[in-house]
């Protein structure tokens, strides 16, 4: 079942990104405008943890359609 918004999410982050599928740490905290702390606290929560990939040993990236899903998840 596809989540209430998630299209028009998804959309948005494409019209800030084109061309791309995944963003890095400072790319989301930008987005959603915020400080790369705050994003890094979201990575680390137990409960509904921002969704990245691992990308090397100290490089995160964070997929848009895994991130416009998680933005669209109720707590």
């Amino acid at each position: 079942m596809e989540l209430a918004g998630y299209r028009e999410t998804l959309a948005t982050l494409n019209e800030l990104f084109p061309d791309r599928v995944a963003i890095d740490v400072e790319e989301c905290a930008r987005a959603l405008g915020v400080n790369v702390k705050t994003v890094y606290t979201s990575i680390n929560r137990v409960h509904n943890p921002l969704p990245t990939v691992n990308m090397g040993t100290r490089k995160l990236m964070i997929p848009l359609a895994r991130l416009a899903r998680w933005m669209c998840l109720r707590k």
